[in-house]
């Protein structure tokens, strides 16, 4: 069992105030302040009283309250980071990703970042701890049109950038991939290859995803072109371990006529489906082409590259970051809405059906 010693001064399980720093050295808060702040000689501090209230406050390890002085100069220098899809899982390499070049952005423009943990918080809870006065800015990643804190957003007053998100009534600057550009380069390399039965793979009802919209989005984009994504060809993969999607890969690859192609909206997803078609003896691309979307090499035990989407996510971390800076220096960024390009990342997973 660890042993405790008793302060003979203050505990130090709480913050040393001012005031205890001043009640200690038998002098007034104000002097105390003066003399800490290096103002002894301007208001005629002794000696004696400047070094006895250094000496204590070394002692009870008192450091001024920094959040004090930065709303006292209305800046922070702290950045709020809010993801709206309300969960983070351990070794997701997306948002593992997008943190790191968040927090480079941050620091390189002279930031902190406070991310917000505890999704429990309902929508007026988590408003006001946004806009409480800790952050100079928010950086709101991911919401939906219906998500609760939304409107609380578009119409506060703290500066607040959407990333990989657009804001639909353009109240909001955001960052955005251009998802258009890259379902439909999905769709014109599969048809390229000979592909016209393709199917999708989707996230569980109950998560909340971008699955639906990307997989919507290739429908539309197939059908002229010739081909097609029937809504019973959509096979809901969870993220979550313990769901693995073998029965209904086998299921899907045992009708009469099976799609030849498999379009993975999240690149996560498509590496566990390569595990699958290892354990279930698919051949890919041979039997089965696979396309992902993201452009992000998951861990695996599958040899192959997952054929992709790439979105670049330090571009998106940089132009958010310099936008919300821009924003909170009191000015308009020359772009309110920057669609960030994708490119198309060649693979090992794609195929030709008929070579």
């Amino acid at each position: 069992m660890a042993r405790t010693t008793k302060n003979t001064t203050l505990s130090r399980v709480r913050r040393t105030t001012l005031k205890d720093i001043a009640n200690i050295a038998g002098v007034s808060v104000s002097t105390a302040s003066l003399v800490l702040a290096g103002k002894s000689a301007d208001r005629r501090i002794s000696r004696e009283v400047e070094e006895r209230v250094r000496e204590i406050a070394q002692q009870q390890d008192y450091n001024p309250n920094l959040l004090v002085k930065s709303m006292q100069r209305g800046r922070t220098h702290i950045l709020a980071f809010y993801n709206a899809f309300g969960h983070r899982r351990r070794n997701d390499l997306y948002m593992d990703r997008l943190s790191t070049a968040i927090l480079l952005e941050a620091g390189h423009l002279g930031y902190d970042v406070l991310t917000y943990c505890d999704f429990s918080r309902p929508a007026d809870a988590v408003y006001q701890h946004v806009n409480g006065g800790l952050a100079d800015g928010l950086l709101f990643f991911g919401p939906a049109e219906g998500d609760m804190l939304l409107p609380q957003m578009r119409e506060a007053r703290l500066p607040t950038v959407m990333l990989l998100s657009e804001d639909t009534e353009g109240k909001l600057c955001s960052v955005v991939e251009d998802v258009e550009d890259g379902i439909s380069q999905i769709a014109s390399h599969l048809v390229a290859a000979g592909h016209r039965r393709i199917a999708a793979a989707s996230s569980a009802p109950q998560q909340r995803t971008d699955s639906q919209r990307r997989i919507e989005m290739l429908q539309e984009a197939l059908r002229p072109l010739g081909a097609e994504l029937p809504q019973e060809w959509v096979l809901p993969v969870a993220l979550a371990e313990g769901y693995p999607p073998d029965a209904a890969l086998q299921t899907l690859l045992s009708l009469p006529d099976p799609p030849t192609a498999l379009f993975c909206w999240h690149d996560y997803v498509g590496y566990r489906i390569l595990e699958a078609c290892d354990r279930l003896s698919i051949r890919v691309p041979e039997q089965l082409t696979l396309v992902g979307y993201d452009g992000l090499h998951w861990p695996s035990t599958s040899p192959h590259i997952l054929t992709s989407v790439a979105v670049d996510i330090d571009t998106a971390a940089r132009v958010a970051m310099g936008m919300l800076d821009t924003l909170i220096a009191g000015e308009i960024p020359e772009e309110r809405t920057y669609r960030l390009p994708v490119r198309w990342e060649q693979g090992t997973t794609l195929g030709d059906p008929y070579r």
